[in-house]
């Protein structure tokens, strides 16, 4: 990357910075990774679980395939109390990817780091200590400590993907709000053969953490992550030293042969900052919000913020779109993360009762648990992760409409060339979905819909009520303006999916997102619902009375 100004300058080359870098590069903007280690590090499992919504992300650059086959999908996460099954929560197997894949951060990172270090836009500068950053208002300057010495980098804008203790953080003085816990937890990556189910076992007070609680994931190669809820005064150093490590294990895993593969103690964090958007400067991941590992919330709500930042940036940087939709990025994932705190606060409240009422409560619910039915479902291991809902964004219509507004757009089975299901078709710019009564009301809305999308990539699906399920053709053959994508819909497992009726027609956002619904009865407003989704400084929403006929 010769050129003095760096476009996108990313502040750690972690899963969240490399992929919004890949994301960045797939939209064609350069970026340059600044990264303090001097190469990728293995640091055990760490974030060890992806969802499978985030890993359409990942699709989007080619990474998810090889996460998907290499790691362990599961779909059931049992509960125990004091060693006893109370709960088996069974997630839906679906088509596409998950609803859980186990997989050790490392091996992600691992292949991330092949697709930016391929890609001629993306570029990763190792042993880059950040310290120092200032904008004024066109550029971000970085300092950095590098291997050639101090040295300073101009950039249009810098992300801080830079972890918990971000330095970029701290150089804003922006505010990191929420607390961090005062126990501790170890996790330990043990190989080893366990007669186990590949599941998620979550255990409250068992005979082997008595008193606290203790989870176990399989993860890819006979290694089982296990992490305990320690008292604060255990030292695991003096543990290992003198047997007690051992005898902690064994109590959990048998009298098997185990090896350890990786160890580390943390506390966690509750935390978010104030602001996701410092004028040029914008925060992501771990230096946007900290989460327990509770419901594996952490990297993938990072990745969807990197996926979320990535198409905003792009419009912005290639005059599609103004300024004020970067701001929308605050909006939205800071919205995600106070929605991700309020749910691992509830579930910190329950395994660490802040006071002696609320933990005389769980005791008696945990010992009712296994009697009662009703006690059981009461019993909070962490709700899982799933993609946050943007109900309140500015550039989301409002979920009257339509009730998928602002949610994560659903996947179905379809035959088109190079996908095999409707997510697939989603991801390089703005999806029309376009559920057409007939042929003719297609063509109409196809000739007047795409004659103006305000410079915005658009690709137009029309989904007919005729013929195979979901078998596409296209072209002038159907009297559709060409690159035009025709599915076939007899079952109606499109319509069913996105709850449309016939008329509908839904605009499908760069990251997914359902963002608005436009009247196919009015083509001609249809440039400006488009606009909306990319500009917060759109014109107003029409009157209710003239909104999408589909949506009655």
């Amino acid at each position: 990357m010769s050129s003095d100004l760096i476009p996108v300058g990313i502040v750690g080359a972690g899963p969240v910075g490399m992929t919004l870098a890949a994301r960045l590069a797939s939209f064609g903007i350069p970026s340059v990774l600044f990264e303090r280690d001097p190469e990728l590090r293995r640091q055990g499992s760490k974030a060890c679980l992806i969802q499978g919504d985030v890993l359409e992300t990942l699709d989007k650059f080619g990474c998810a395939e090889t996460i998907g086959a290499e790691g362990v999908t599961w779909t059931t996460a049992r509960t125990y109390v004091r060693g006893k099954e109370i709960r088996a929560a069974e997630y839906t197997r679906r088509i596409g990817y998950g609803p859980f894949v186990n997989i050790s951060q490392y091996r992600i990172e691992q292949l991330l780091l092949e697709k930016v270090e391929a890609d001629p836009l993306c570029e990763v500068r190792w042993a880059h200590e950040i310290t120092g950053v200032e904008q004024d208002g066109d550029t971000v300057t970085v300092s950095a400590d590098t291997p050639d010495g101090p040295r300073d980098y101009r950039c249009q804008y810098v992300i801080a993907c830079d972890g918990v203790r971000s330095p970029v953080r701290a150089f804003t003085g922006v505010e990191w709000t929420g607390y961090s816990h005062r126990d501790r937890f170890l996790i330990t990556d043990l190989k080893v053969k366990l007669p186990l189910a590949k599941e998620r076992h979550f255990h409250y007070d068992p005979p082997f953490n008595p008193g606290r609680q203790l989870v176990m994931h399989p993860q890819p190669n006979d290694i089982w992550r296990i992490d305990w809820q320690l008292a604060p005064e255990t030292d695991i150093e003096a543990e290992r030293a003198d047997g007690r490590f051992d005898r902690r294990v064994r109590a959990v895993i048998g009298d098997v042969d185990y090896e350890i593969d990786w160890l580390s103690t943390y506390r966690f964090h509750q935390r978010v900052v104030e602001k996701f958007r410092i004028g040029r400067i914008f925060f992501a991941g771990d230096s946007a919000h900290s989460l327990p590992p509770y419901g594996s919330r952490g990297m993938n709500s990072g990745i969807q913020d990197a996926d979320n930042l990535a198409w905003k940036l792009a419009l912005v940087m290639q005059g599609k779109a103004g300024d004020a939709l970067l701001d929308t990025y605050h909006d939205e994932r800071y919205a995600a993360a106070k929605e991700n705190l309020a749910v691992t606060e509830a579930t910190i409240k329950f395994m660490v009762p802040p006071n002696l009422v609320r933990r005389l409560a769980r005791k008696v619910l945990l010992s009712l648990s296994q009697p009662f039915q009703g006690a059981r479902d009461k019993v909070n291991s962490g709700r899982m992760a799933e993609p946050h809902t943007y109900v309140d964004s500015p550039v989301i219509q409002s979920a009257e409409l339509h009730p998928l507004l602002g949610s994560f757009a659903p996947d179905a089975r379809i035959t088109a060339p190079g996908a095999a299901r409707i997510r697939q078709l989603y991801g390089t710019g703005f999806t029309v979905l376009h559920f057409a009564q007939d042929r003719a009301a297609a063509r109409a809305f196809a000739e007047r819909a795409l004659a103006d999308t305000r410079g915005l990539d658009t690709d137009l699906v029309v989904v007919l009520r005729e013929g195979e399920l979901a078998v596409p053709t296209a072209g002038p053959a159907d009297g559709l303006p060409d690159g035009v994508t025709v599915l076939r819909d007899r079952d109606s497992v499109l319509r069913e999916a996105y709850r449309a009726p016939e008329g509908t027609c839904l605009i499908i956002r760069p990251d997914g997102h359902i963002g608005a619904v436009a009247d196919t009865t009015r083509p001609e407003l249809f440039a400006a619902t488009l606009a909306r989704c990319a500009e917060a400084t759109t014109p107003a929403r029409e009157p209710a009375r003239e909104r999408v006929a589909a949506a009655a």
